[in-house]
């Protein structure tokens, strides 16, 4: 059991308290009076710290149990035994209401209950400010959604419109949809690449809208071999016919080609002995002259200049076969180099035609002069002496230029033009075979620019549909956690739900009538008062309840009653005499058994019932010859230092041998109005309000039927007005009531008390002198 308080420092009223020397110490039965303001309540909440095994924030206190000494800041000490104390504040944490304006309020009681209740209705305001947040984040999550989607199709519809070409394509109906699927890709490339410069993206823009040509043929034609045909002509120009030689023939070629013509027409199936053109017979002689002179070598060369001069007539064909396709038809990045390359074939190609009727002409001098060796040198020297032999200059020009090789030049350089030229139309047809490969590589390349340039707006947006996505999944996770939570707690206070008809039942026994019934709601109770709902108990019935459920805890299976401590501060507060009774009936019978027991209380008509259940259990223990039970101690205001204290005494005599609390008020206020100006008054600091409940308790019984307050009821009795309104202005500044006298009032109240004290005995005597003298004979016989 608790032996005592050995030591309490610094925790509010009791600023420097030790355990007065020849005070008992606590018993197992204990019951502490004091008026309000005296530290009852500072001292079921020390009570309450060893419940909860917590230390003390505020100051320091020292228990003795038995044999050990427990500091404050050590209350989970094995030398504690279990500890249940009933308070106001239990009250306040015992019965919790929810629910107000149109519905009746549905009730929770029970400390556990209460606690799990408050905590189910902040969780629930928790979660509503989740769900709240919740319904939020998703609207803005559909907001953030919506931006997106618009930026997506705008976006989209940004690209399709620079991109959309006549006869169909990719992007002619491009949408949101493949617009986001690249833009998930691009976002989640390391490096999504560098913006097009204006150059590269005007490049682009001209080929996107390019159009495909038509593929052209390459120039089949192959150049002459101008070396090989002049290598063949000089070798026949130099070759001479070994004949008989008619020397006039051979000095006209004129003459000898129209005699060598005229003597074919007269050979073979034209065969005649006449003249063709004389008519008249032909010498066999001059036939034999002249077949000698145009003999079968002679034949033969004329042959082999006629195939040579078909064969170089062949190769001049070759200029007119060059039909090259017009620059126009290429591309336009090809047209330039193509008209250099067909200017330089065309140039070359003349160059070598040239060269080639030089050749010609050679041949038909040749021809003309069978029997003569002729060289291109020579014809050239021919045309320097002015004698060209019937060549033109031009002819012979090119004899010259063959002979230094320029037609050569051009002969190769005509075949490199020709080459670039077939290479150029072999681009153009590359260009047009891979159209589609390079406009769709142009397109492409503009949408991935326009993506890039989205990029920083995708991500923002897409940042934010994330963050209110995770915002309210968040608060839905946060809702659904706390419906667990919640959901767990209405299942513990359902167990601990005390059934209706057992609290009908005991609160129509606690308060004497039965005008309160408990309907069960959800978890708790709705209260119906005379058969109608109730919207509030009174303090009186909140006390009841609580108290009942209180009483109910120390019969639980987490309590050890026979080998606990139970404290008790004022569970009658606010009930009326009948309710009182039968409050100590269940208090009595519910704690009797406690190991100890400890009761706090102001009310002095509860304070007379617990003193007669005590003092029969101590003459009970008188006659077993056992140690007494009950103790009885006093808690008085004090003054300390200026200030208001506190400290715990043994019980007035007035008290236990008086059946009024009047009495022990009278003894108090008389001996300290005897005492000398400010001497001994800093031990009654409550005085004042022992003052004023001493009036009001004479003037209850003195005026019985004035309801109004006290200076309603101080002007109906007989005294000095100046006397009655200086009581009256002393009682009201410091004194309040039931509340007591507060800490920081002045304490230099001390020394007009006893003045002030005589002048409220002096009204109660001269209104009821009899009276007067037998209280102070009282007074006296107790001293």
């Amino acid at each position: 059991m608790l032996t005592r308080i050995q030591r309490l420092r610094n925790y509010r009223i009791f600023r420097d308290f030790s355990w007065p020397g020849g005070l008992y110490d606590f018993g197992r039965y204990n019951l502490i009076y004091g008026l309000n303001g005296s530290g009852k309540t500072t001292l079921s909440t020390l009570f309450r710290h060893l419940q909860q095994r917590q230390g003390l924030a505020e100051g320091t206190v020292e228990y003795v149990f038995g044999d050990s000494h427990v500091f404050g800041t050590t209350a989970d000490d094995p030398a504690v035994p279990m500890v249940r104390v009933f308070n106001r504040e239990y009250v306040g944490r015992a019965v919790f209401e929810s629910g107000a304006g149109q519905f009746p309020p549905v009730y929770y009681f029970g400390e556990d209950s209460a606690d799990k209740q408050r905590r189910i209705a902040e969780l629930e305001l928790l979660r509503k400010e989740h769900r709240d947040e919740q319904a939020l984040q998703a609207d803005l999550l559909e907001v953030a959604k919506a931006s997106l989607e618009s930026f997506c199709t705008e976006q989209a519809k940004a690209i399709r419109t620079l991109l959309t070409v006549a006869g169909g394509g990719p992007y002619n109906t491009f949408n949101a949809g493949p617009f986001k699927i690249a833009m998930v890709q691009l976002a989640a490339k390391e490096n999504p690449g560098e913006s097009l410069s204006d150059d590269e993206r005007t490049e682009l823009l001209m080929n996107k809208e390019s159009r495909p040509l038509p593929a052209l043929d390459t120039v089949a034609v192959r150049f002459p071999d101008l070396m090989a045909l002049r290598t063949k002509t000089d070798a026949l120009l130099r070759k001479t016919v070994v004949s008989t030689v008619v020397q006039a023939l051979a000095d006209d070629p004129a003459v000898a080609s129209w005699v060598g013509q005229g003597l074919g027409l007269h050979r073979g199936d034209r065969t005649t002995g006449i003249c063709r053109f004389c008519d008249q017979p032909l010498p066999p002689a001059r036939l034999a002259q002249l077949e000698a002179h145009f003999n079968d070598e002679f034949e033969w060369q004329q042959q082999a200049i006629a195939d040579l001069l078909q064969e170089v007539e062949s190769a001049s064909k070759f200029n007119k076969a060059i039909s090259p396709p017009a620059h126009e038809a290429l591309y336009e990045s090809l047209q330039t180099q193509y008209q250099n390359s067909l200017k330089s074939l065309r140039t070359n190609a003349a160059s070598l035609n040239g060269a080639l009727d030089a050749l010609k002409s050679a041949l038909e001098a040749k021809r003309r002069e069978p029997f003569k060796s002729i060289t291109l040198d020579n014809m050239l020297e021919k045309v320097v002496k002015g004698d060209s032999g019937g060549f033109g200059t031009f002819v012979l020009g090119l004899l010259a230029l063959a002979a230094e090789s320029v037609p050569f030049l051009a002969s190769f350089e005509g075949t490199k033009a020709l080459k670039a030229l077939n290479d150029l139309i072999n681009r153009h047809n590359e260009l047009t075979a891979s159209f589609d490969v390079k406009v769709k590589a142009a397109r492409d390349g503009l949408a991935q620019d326009e993506m890039l340039g989205a990029l920083a707006q995708w991500r923002e947006k897409c940042q934010t549909v994330d963050q209110a996505n995770k915002a309210r999944d968040s608060a839905r996770d946060s809702a659904a956690l706390l419906d667990h939570e919640i959901r767990a707690l209405e299942v513990q206070v359902r167990q601990h739900h005390l059934p209706a008809e057992q609290l009908n039942r005991d609160i129509s026994a606690y308060l004497g009538r039965d005008e309160l019934q408990f309907v069960p709601e959800q978890n708790g109770y709705t209260v119906m008062r005379g058969g109608q709902p109730a919207s509030h108990l009174s303090d009186g019935e909140r006390t009841a309840v609580a108290f009942l459920y209180f009483l109910k805890v120390l019969q639980g299976t987490d309590f050890d009653l026979a080998n606990g401590i139970v404290v008790i501060d004022d569970p009658v507060s606010s009930l009326d005499t009948n309710s009182l009774f039968s409050a100590f009936g269940f208090l009595k019978s519910r704690t009797v058994n406690a190991k100890q027991l400890i009761i706090l209380t102001h009310n002095f008509s509860f304070f007379r019932q617990l003193r007669n259940w005590f003092n029969a259990l101590n003459k009970s223990a008188k006659r077993a010859k056992r140690e007494l039970p009950a103790h009885f101690y006093m808690l008085e205001a004090v003054n300390h230092d200026g200030l208001r204290g506190a400290k715990l005494a043994p019980m007035d005599p007035f008290l236990t041998e008086f059946e009024s609390e009047y009495h022990y008020l009278f003894n108090k206020v008389f001996s300290s109005s005897q005492l000398e100006k400010g001497k001994g008054l800093e031990q009654h600091y409550g005085l004042p309000n022992m003052a004023r409940r001493l009036l009001e308790s004479y003037l209850a019984y003195r005026i019985p039927g004035h309801t109004g307050d006290l200076h309603g009821k101080l002007s109906e009795i007989d005294g000095d007005e100046p006397t009655k309104a200086r009581v009256l202005r002393f009682l009201h500044t410091y004194s309040h009531g039931d509340a007591g006298v507060q800490p920081d009032h002045d304490p230099t109240i001390l020394a007009e008390t006893p003045a002030v004290l005589r002048d409220v005995l002096e009204l109660v005597r001269v209104n009821d002198q009899r009276h007067y003298d037998q209280m102070v004979a009282l007074v006296d016989r107790a001293e």
